[in-house]
């Protein structure tokens, strides 16, 4: 006999951030967010407050229920998403809802309610109470960095929430003397991306990734995308494929 799937409530209760209600629900190690914004909801409004950063700097992976949605990209790109839409949105936009009816999104990146959780948490450590704020700035940004240690927060969420009020992010090295972000792009381009795939990941212009690609190969001592794909496996960064076959 077939035993019955064991079924659990895993949504949060839906709590109001701004002019809207957001709750997030969890099935392993998969997190969906489900967003109503109120008409008049405009990130920049809304959610700038809470996370400081200039623009919305989450990547979104969406599927709009019901409702419309204007999109603004930091260089000037336009679009709009409306019911029955799936939208990839990558870091660096603004965006609000268009007309008299809500905008029902679900979030499919974890990105979004990591980026609230980080500011909620900061704006609760520095809200004045009635003998004064809980706690300075220094105070708040050791601490939320202590919630990302334990697995709490993201990190890279409070390093953009804490970056955003002035708090420079804490200095890692990887091999070779290579920054994190350059990390970030040497297992990007040691997997097979572009320059242009870089930029578009990560959220920065092509002209970025590309100065953070000839650093890579210069810190490295390496010429080619094959020489640098070897240095990335020989310091673990990634797999090496096994051809298949032979």
């Amino acid at each position: 006999m077939v035993s019955e799937p064991e079924v659990r409530d895993t949504t949060a209760q839906a709590r109001r951030v701004g002019r809207g209600d957001v709750a997030v629900t969890s099935m392993g190690d998969a997190m969906i967010t489900r967003e109503v914004a109120q008409p008049g909801w405009r990130w920049s409004k809304d959610i700038k407050p809470i996370v400081g950063t200039d623009f919305c700097r989450a990547f979104h992976q969406l599927f709009v229920v019901s409702g419309h949605l204007h999109v603004v990209m930091e260089d000037g790109g336009e679009f709009d998403v409306r019911a029955g839409d799936a939208a990839v949105i990558p870091p660096g936009h603004d965006a609000w809802v268009v007309g008299d009816e809500s905008c029902d999104m679900l979030d499919f990146s974890p990105d979004y309610v990591q980026l609230l959780d980080a500011g909620e948490a900061y704006q609760a450590m520095t809200a004045p109470a009635e003998a004064g704020a809980r706690c300075s700035r220094a105070q708040a940004a050791k601490s939320l960095r202590a919630e990302a240690a334990g697995g709490r927060l993201d990190a890279a969420a409070v390093d953009l929430v804490l970056g955003a009020v002035g708090h420079r992010p804490p200095r890692r090295r990887g091999p070779a003397g290579l920054t994190a972000r350059e990390v970030e792009v040497l297992v990007l381009i040691a997997t097979g991306a572009s320059a242009k795939q870089v930029a578009y990941v990560l959220g920065i212009t092509p002209k970025t990734a590309a100065t953070h690609i000839e650093r890579i190969y210069m810190k490295c001592g390496v010429s080619t995308r094959s020489d640098v794909t070897r240095f990335a496996i020989a310091q673990g960064l990634v797999e090496a494929v096994t051809p298949t076959g032979l």
